[in-house]
C-alpha cells in the first residue's frame, strides 16, 4: 500500500489526529503558561465566543440540546450502515466516531479549558489581594444583610402599578405557617410588569412567557454588570432552557454552558426563585470565568444588580443558602436565629428547594457529583465540588469593602 492510499483511507483518523494535537498542544501552554491563557482569552476567545454566541443565539432552542440527540440518533445508525455495507467498512465508523470525539474534546479545550487556566475574576476585579477576614462575626454581618434585604426583595415584588390588579390578600407577602409548599393556595407573586407566576409556584412548570422573560431580564442583567466590569462586557445571547430538562434533574444538575455551541442552558424544571440566579450563573461563563465560585459570585451581583424585582429576589436568596450554610456551621445559634426572620413566603421556597432535590437522590446524581468533582480537580480547582462554596469569601469581601453586594 503507497503513501497516498493509505492516507486516503486512513484520512479521518489523520483530521482526527490535528484537531487531537492542536487541542493537547493549547491545553498544555494554558496549564504551564498563565499568560498565553490570559491572552488567549482576551483576544481570540472573547472575539470568537461573541461571534458563534450570536449566531447560535438566534434559534429559539438549546441548539447543543438537538446535536445530541442527533448525535444519539446518528451513532447506532451509522454503525448499522457500515456492517451492512461490509465488516471491512467497520474502520470508517470507527473513522467516524474518532473524528467526532476528537471535534468535541478540541471544541472543549479552546472553547473552555483554557479559560480555567486564565486570571480569576476576583483578581481582574481587585478583589484576591484583600484577605477575605472571614470569622462569626463578618459572617453574621453579611447574613444579617442577606436577611433583611431578602424580606425586602419579597415585599418589593408586590410593589408596582401592576400590582393593584391582583388579588392579594396579604401584601407583605407572608403566608400562615400552616401553608407547605404542596398547598394549592399560594399567593401570586407579580413578575415582569404584569406577569404572574401561577397561583401555585410548587405544581406548575414555568410558563413560555416567564421563561422568556427570565431570559431577557437575565441578558439585561449581564449586560448591566458588564457596565462596571469591562471584562463583563459585550453582548449576551439568550438563555435557552432545556426541553427535556429531566436530562439535568436527575444528574441534580441545573444548568450548564455548552463550550460546543457557545450557549447557556439551564434546567427549566428548577424552583422558580432558582431560575435567574443560575441563568446568570451560566451566562458568567460565556465571557470565560470557568471556576464555579467565580461564576457564583458573578451571578449574584449580576441579580441583585439587576432592575428586575425578581432577580433581585434570587441573587439574596441563593447568597443566604452559600452563606447560611457556613453560618450554621459556625454557629448554629446565630443561624436559627437569622432563618427564623426570614418571611414564610421564603421559607417556603427553600422548603420547595430542599424536596425537590430530594426527588433526584439517586446513584446517577452521586455519580454525576463524583465525575464533577473530578473534573473540577482536573481543571485546577483543588477542592473540586466543594468550590462551590468558596464564594461565601468573596461576598465577604465585597461586602467588607461596599458595605452591599449591589454595585
Amino acid at each position: 500500500m503507497n503513501l497516498k492510499v493509505f492516507i486516503r483511507k486512513y484520512k479521518l483518523y489523520f483530521i482526527a489526529l490535528i484537531f487531537d494535537l492542536m487541542a493537547l498542544t493549547a491545553s498544555c501552554l494554558a496549564a504551564g503558561t498563565p499568560f498565553f491563557a490570559n491572552v488567549y482569552s482576551h483576544t481570540i476567545y472573547r472575539f470568537g465566543s461573541l461571534l458563534i454566541s450570536r449566531i447560535t443565539g438566534l434559534l429559539p432552542f438549546s441548539l447543543v440540546e438537538i446535536l445530541l440527540y442527533a448525535l444519539l440518533v446518528f451513532i447506532p445508525v451509522d454503525l448499522v450502515f457500515q456492517i451492512v455495507s461490509g465488516i471491512r467498512r467497520l474502520t470508517v465508523f470507527i473513522g467516524h466516531l474518532f473524528l467526532i470525539l476528537s471535534l468535541l474534546f478540541t471544541l472543549y479545550v479552546f472553547n473552555c479549558g483554557i479559560n480555567y487556566r486564565r486570571a480569576s475574576f476576583s483578581a481582574e476585579a481587585g478583589l484576591s489581594s484583600v484577605s477575605p477576614d472571614l470569622n462569626e462575626e463578618t459572617l453574621t454581618k453579611l447574613c444579617e444583610y442577606l436577611v433583611d434585604n431578602i424580606n425586602r426583595s419579597e415585599s418589593a415584588l408586590y410593589s408596582g402599578n401592576d400590582s393593584a390588579a391582583l388579588s392579594v390578600s396579604n401584601v407583605s407577602g407572608e403566608v400562615s405557617p400552616e401553608h407547605t409548599s404542596s398547598d394549592t393556595t399560594v399567593l401570586p407573586v407579580r413578575l415582569y410588569n404584569g406577569a404572574v407566576l401561577g397561583e401555585n409556584r410548587f405544581s406548575k412548570k414555568p410558563s413560555l412567557p416567564y421563561l422568556w422573560n427570565t431570559g431577557k431580564a437575565g441578558q439585561a442583567a449581564m449586560e448591566k454588570i458588564g457596565a462596571k466590569f469591562p471584562r463583563l462586557s459585550g453582548h449576551y445571547p439568550f438563555p435557552k432552557p432545556l426541553i427535556n430538562s429531566w436530562i439535568l434533574s436527575i444528574q441534580q444538575v441545573t444548568g450548564v454552558y455548552s463550550p460546543f455551541t457557545i450557549e447557556a442552558n439551564y434546567n427549566r424544571d428548577i424552583p422558580y426563585y432558582d431560575i435567574p440566579f443560575t441563568v446568570c450563573h451560566e451566562l458568567s461563563h460565556l465571557r470565560g470565568y470557568m471556576q464555579e465560585e467565580e461564576a457564583n459570585f458573578i451571578a449574584i451581583l449580576a441579580t441583585i444588580g439587576s432592575e428586575d424585582a425578581y432577580f433581585n429576589y434570587s441573587g439574596y436568596v441563593s447568597a443566604w443558602v452559600y452563606a447560611g450554610n457556613a453560618l450554621a456551621k459556625a454557629d448554629p445559634e446565630k443561624f436559627v436565629e437569622l432563618y427564623s426572620r426570614i418571611n414564610s413566603y421564603t421559607r417556603q421556597d427553600m422548603q420547595y428547594n430542599n424536596e425537590f432535590w430530594d426527588r433526584y437522590e439517586t446513584k446517577i446524581a452521586e455519580t454525576q457529583e463524583k465525575l464533577n468533582d473530578a473534573y473540577l480537580k482536573y481543571n485546577g480547582q483543588s477542592t473540586g465540588v466543594l468550590s462551590y462554596g468558596h464564594v461565601v469569601d468573596l461576598m465577604v469581601v465585597y461586602y467588607n469593602e461596599n458595605g452591599t453586594l449591589g454595585y
